[in-house]
């Protein structure tokens, strides 16, 4: 089964929607299974991009065997009624993407396999300030280590940034989502750090730090 919205699932994954679409996306996903199914398998590959080689890439866009003169002409389509531009471009940006972390799966699916890591752990705070509770499953996997977020008390109608933190001193965003969401729901994230390794997360709005999250 497929969902025309799952074209949208890349620019959301990277945070490319405005808030008032990826609000729509999430009310969407919670009740389309083929769509919470997508956004599980591919929630790991944001974390990864940056550990990508272009080698990894390189696929072949043309045959070499095949003369220009026998490339199939293209197939005369009916009009569309023309959607708004905006639109238009949120779902053009939202295919691309879909396309390129799809195209990043078979690359890196095959590395995601293997005994996980350590074992689940879960950390707990709240900020004495903003008034933000968190808490965090961390899974440890080959490639890194999972996230699940359940966050209360966040201000409504904003978008929120994960960063995450390793003991090294480097960082990587662990993720993006509205803040337009149920206190008990689960939103997932990555990244390539293992859980041991993982120093604090921090969740961020308009560059402001609301909760971190700690051991």
């Amino acid at each position: 089964m497929s969902c025309a919205q799952t074209v949208a699932l890349g620019a959301y994954l990277l945070g490319s929607l405005d808030p008032a679409e990826r609000s729509s996306f999430e009310r969407h996903v919670r009740g389309c299974s083929t769509c919470r199914r997508e956004m599980v398998r591919l929630a790991p590959l944001p974390g990864l991009l940056s550990q990508v080689q272009l080698s990894d890439l390189e696929l072949p866009f043309e045959d070499p065997g095949l003369e220009p003169d026998l490339w199939p002409l293209p197939v005369a389509a009916e009009p569309e009624p023309p959607a708004p531009r905006k639109r238009r471009l949120s779902l053009l940006v939202g295919a691309a993407v879909l396309a390129v972390l799809v195209t990043l799966a078979a690359v890196l699916v095959p590395r995601l396999t293997g005994d996980d890591g350590p074992a689940t752990v879960t950390w707990h705070a709240t900020d004495g300030t903003s008034g933000v509770v968190a808490s965090a499953d961390l899974v440890g996997k080959s490639w890194g280590t999972e996230l699940w977020m359940k966050i209360e008390n966040m201000p409504e109608g904003v978008r929120c940034m994960l960063v995450v933190h390793d003991r090294a001193g480097r960082t990587e965003i662990g993720g993006w989502w509205s803040t337009d969401h149920a206190p008990d729901e689960r939103i997932p994230g990555s990244t390539s750090f293992p859980v041991d390794r993982i120093e604090r997360l921090d969740l961020v709005v308009d560059k402001q730090v609301l909760v971190s999250v700690r051991p």
